[in-house]
């Protein structure tokens, strides 16, 4: 295909949803990810392109090897965090876009995601690569400047590491874990401390983005309570019914989660596995950067929004004297 052949704002915004898949998984960070495919279009605009027969090959491999890079210099930032480092949680859209759709075609659990980070950033790619974008090995060769008996080699390295890590490589029955995790959402609501500790195993993995000062199973789970309660602002967990935490169900990376609020504002974000009928793992999210593209998503900025378009909905059905009940995209009934 010639340079002349292509137009390079259509293939670049054809492969973008991609594009930003690949990044994040690769990265863990929306914002990274976005700065990454960033960097790909201004290469790609740059370039020249009258030898590239496959627009979304070229833009693939430059978008892995530069976040091949980011990686690097991203693990030495987040390696100094006394507090600990987690993935920003990718949250599901209820009309998802083009990202989200290209996420769930290349699913990994959050868990999963967290135990990437233990990956060299060559690793890391070659196993999103083939486990999560279907690239053979003769691809990931051309991306990484490997033979394709080493990325193999890579790939199945990485899977072996990630095993004895104990990665949830096959995620729970989605129902299953859907109740489980209500009946969570439900006991941290009601302050129910003996519900809470019967859902969980007797090996209860927490990981935190804060301190969590826990060594034995039965008291971990008794400190995640406290630390829970704690991100939103109650001193004890006997705190008044009236500042109790508000927990919200929703989609993580495409399992059900858990969103507790403040005051209407998103607080920490839980990520739960389940295995058998119990809880095995909680990762708790609360850095506001991780924070900030589920608060303007579900937190109060969207609420604001939500309630301006209605106020123009209504505004608008007046100035019309018609009874208009849908707008934009906010399928709401406004004469309610």
């Amino acid at each position: 295909m010639t340079e002349q052949g292509i137009d390079k704002a259509s293939a670049f915004e054809a492969a973008r949803a991609r594009l930003v898949a690949l990044a994040y998984r690769m990265l863990g960070s929306r914002a990274e990810a976005e700065d990454v495919v960033q960097d790909v279009w201004l290469k790609w605009h740059l370039a020249d392109t009258r030898e590239v027969r496959t627009p979304v090959a070229w833009l693939t491999t430059i978008t892995a090897r530069l976040a091949i890079d980011r990686l690097r210099h991203l693990q030495l930032e987040r390696n100094s965090l006394s507090a600990g480092w987690l993935p920003e949680p990718w949250l599901d859209e209820l009309a998802p876009s083009a990202e989200e759709l290209a996420l769930r075609s290349a699913e990994m659990s959050y868990g999963l995601m967290l135990l990437l980070e233990r990956l060299k950033p060559d690793e890391r790619a070659a196993f999103v690569l083939h486990e999560a974008f279907d690239c053979d090995y003769a691809e990931i060769a051309r991306i990484l400047e490997r033979t394709p008996a080493a990325c193999r080699q890579i790939v199945h390295r990485a899977k072996t590491r990630l095993q004895r890590e104990g990665a949830p490589l096959q995620r729970p029955d989605p129902v299953a874990h859907a109740r489980l995790v209500e009946r969570l959402r439900a006991a941290l609501e009601t302050q129910d401390r003996a519900g809470l500790l019967s859902l969980f195993s007797d090996a209860l993995e927490i990981v935190s983005d804060t301190p969590v000062r826990a060594n034995e199973p039965v008291v971990a789970a008794a400190a995640w309570v406290e630390t829970a309660t704690s991100l939103v602002g109650e001193a004890t967990y006997a705190a008044n019914a009236a500042n109790a935490t508000h927990a919200e169900l929703l989609s993580i990376d495409g399992a059900v989660g858990i969103a507790l609020l403040k005051e209407g504002e998103i607080a920490a974000l839980l990520d739960v596995s389940t295995r058998g009928g119990q809880i095995v793992a909680l990762r708790i999210v609360t850095r506001a950067a991780h924070l900030q593209a589920a608060r303007s998503r579900f937190g109060l900025p969207a609420v604001v929004r939500l309630l301006s378009a209605i106020r123009f909905c209504n505004r608008t059905r007046l100035a019309r004297r018609t009874s208009v009940t849908v707008c934009g995209d906010f399928p709401v009934d406004v004469d309610a």
